[in-house]
């Protein structure tokens, strides 16, 4: 009794691991394993099943199959569903499977989402049910028994990922913040550093090139990946520096001075822990920088109880190279003011190389910054 039981157990471990990594159709009468499918992409696929056997190609239609599964784990399922004043059987996507079920139709010109809860209540999800309700209406009215995910119903994105999303907050009924695109102002204050060749001129080598400050404003777009916690972080930012160093060698004064106006672009992945209120975050990416005004000059003095001479032997923007890559990391806390806004903190190191020949080969920064969202 207890060899069948096994072998019971085994048998039915076995069939759901070939169903979990092969392809099958099943009909009223039977399912078939192991079985070779065409994926003919979202429209093909809501509405024929494709078998391919040998050289030939066998379709059938929503009638005849009542589900089928592609290698990439996609499942379809036979559904009849209201298009114009009638009804007719078609695919559905399965995106979701849970206490409640998510679909998805790809048809000619049409994509719509549809709900199943319990094997009892179907509805539809156009993408503007009417002239004045939203999907993100429909979804709330759907959801209305979780307030957790009301907000997420404002914020949910009419695709795959993010609507999938929604209902598995739903079904579990959990209060997360839902990944979705923003955009936003900046504000912060950079501390950068020159570095100076290890091949310079002799005039460079008497100067010690410290820190100098500047502020910088900006804007930013911000794109989740896959309706994920990661997500795409792009800034535009514009700062003005004004570096000054000064030497005094016996009867000889050195000065440099250097106005720059910078434009800087950073890409970052970005990744936000998903806390509700307080949110911690870490950024990066590469970054490139093009100066658009590029005013340097040094200058010789020399002194003496007669006279005193000026020398210019360095007057060009070429000392510093317009412009300049390298990478960015950064960290920072998201602090929600409410279901759309929020404020962001961050600190991050900079580095840069210049592209081209230079007495500057490149650039360090460390930049505060502050933003927000709207």
């Amino acid at each position: 009794m207890r060899n069948k039981a096994l072998l019971a157990l085994a048998l039915l471990l076995s069939a759901l691991i070939v169903k979990g990594q092969s392809e099958y159709f099943s009909t009223d009468i039977k399912t078939s394993y192991g079985v070779k499918l065409v994926d003919g992409g979202d429209l093909i696929n809501s509405q024929l099943c494709q078998v391919k056997t040998g050289n030939k190609i066998v379709k059938y239609s929503p009638y005849e199959v009542q589900e089928y599964g592609l290698k990439n784990g996609r499942v379809y399922i036979a559904r009849k569903i209201n298009s114009a004043d009638s009804s007719k059987m078609v695919f559905l996507e399965r995106l979701y499977n849970g206490k409640t079920t998510l679909y998805y139709y790809r048809g000619s010109g049409i994509k719509i989402y549809f709900i199943e809860k319990d094997s009892t209540v179907f509805i539809e999800i156009p993408k503007k049910a009417d002239s004045k309700k939203h999907y993100s209406e429909v979804l709330s009215n759907y959801t209305a028994d979780c307030p957790n995910v009301s907000s997420a119903c404002k914020l949910v994105s009419y695709n795959k990922k993010s609507i999938s999303k929604l209902i598995s907050r739903y079904d579990n009924c959990e209060l997360k913040p839902f990944p979705h695109f923003r955009y936003g102002l900046l504000m912060g204050y950079e501390v950068s550093k020159l570095i100076a060749s290890d091949e310079h001129d002799e005039y460079l080598e008497y100067f010690d090139f410290d820190y100098e400050g500047s502020p910088s404003i900006g804007i930013f777009l911000d794109n989740p990946v896959l309706a994920s916690d990661f997500s795409v972080h792009m800034e535009l930012l514009f700062s003005k520096h004004a570096f000054s160093y000064y030497n005094l060698t016996g009867n000889r004064e050195l000065d440099f001075v250097a106005n720059l106006s910078v434009v800087n672009v950073p890409l970052f992945v970005r990744y936000t822990y998903p806390s509700n209120k307080i949110r911690p975050f870490i950024n990066l990416g590469p970054i490139g920088s093009y100066i658009v005004k590029n005013e340097t000059l040094l200058f010789e003095t020399i002194l003496s109880e007669n006279a005193i001479e000026i020398n210019v032997p360095k007057q060009s923007a070429s000392m510093i190279s317009d412009f300049q890559a390298g990478g960015v990391i950064g960290s920072g806390l998201e602090y929600k003011l409410n279901y759309k806004n929020s404020l962001f903190f961050e600190l991050r190191y900079i580095n840069q190389f210049s592209q081209g020949d230079s007495e500057f080969p490149g650039s360090t920064a460390f930049c505060v910054l502050a933003g927000i969202n709207f």
